[in-house]
């Protein structure tokens, strides 16, 4: 990716407070149904969970009898992934890779390829977004699927909120917003603590393309994808362009 380094730097950086700010404990309870239901929907038996992170999804899909690569370009978010499947006594096996890379570096093809958590927008071209969905293809099972979950960048780009979420945990709040640039987007954590009295903060940015739904749903195509669905969450619920927090599109060979 032309952004490889840019993208290595924010995640690496980000490693170590992530579960904090994403919330991980408590997220398990309110997301295995969810999951459950996918399972069940699509038959799932064996998984890639591209864009990782620190492995939450990887870990509920672990948690629910799913055999999980997973991959990440950020070895510190994957040493965090590993250390969380310890402590939950679970199995992933994970690797350091780029999407660019991921054809060739799996034998086995999966039932499922799940690339969540707004992963898909660090693609800053055609060329790349174009490869990468192909190369989700070749991992795919025929009769596979691949799940993909992004935030709702039709919406956004019409209302153009500066700040996303803010997020109290102990004496640390992040507060994740963006800046609008042309056909780009930065998004930009701050981090803000207080610690006897003294306010400290920093500041980690990176670039994404918002994907719109048309967008997303071309190229899906063009790779050789036929039957290409789009929900508003991973409930199913319908997507709404003017309402929708996400957009879920999910997609089979």
């Amino acid at each position: 990716m032309d952004n490889a380094e840019d993208i290595y730097s924010f995640y690496d950086a980000l490693a170590h407070d992530y579960d904090a700010m994403t919330d991980f404990e408590n997220r398990f309870a309110r997301e295995e149904p969810v999951f459950k239901g996918i399972l069940n929907r699509y038959s799932v038996h064996t998984a890639l969970d591209a864009g990782a992170g620190t492995g939450f999804h990887s870990l509920l899909l672990a948690k629910l009898g799913v055999k999980v690569a997973a991959v990440d370009v950020s070895q510190e978010m994957l040493d965090r992934l590993q250390e969380n499947a310890k402590k939950m006594q679970l199995s992933v096996d994970t690797a350091v890779l780029d999407f660019l890379d991921l054809a060739g570096s799996y034998d086995a093809q999966f039932d499922a390829v799940f690339c969540l958590g707004n992963t898909l927008v660090h693609l800053l071209t055609d060329e790349e977004l174009r490869e990468t969905l192909s190369n989700f293809h070749s991992l795919l099972k025929p009769g596979g699927v691949l799940i993909i979950q992004i935030l709702n960048y039709d919406r956004i780009l019409k209302e153009k909120k500066r700040v996303q979420n803010i997020k109290k945990k102990g004496n640390t709040t992040f507060i994740r917003f963006y800046d609008y640039c042309n056909d780009r987007l930065y998004f930009n954590i701050l981090k803000v603590t207080e610690d006897a009295g003294r306010i400290h903060h920093t500041i980690n940015t990176v670039e994404l393309r918002p994907l719109l739904k048309e967008e997303l749903a071309d190229c899906v195509e063009r790779v050789g994808f036929t039957s290409i669905e789009h929900y508003g969450s991973l409930q199913f619920e319908p997507f709404d362009e003017n309402g929708s927090s996400n957009l879920v599109t999910v997609a089979r060979p």
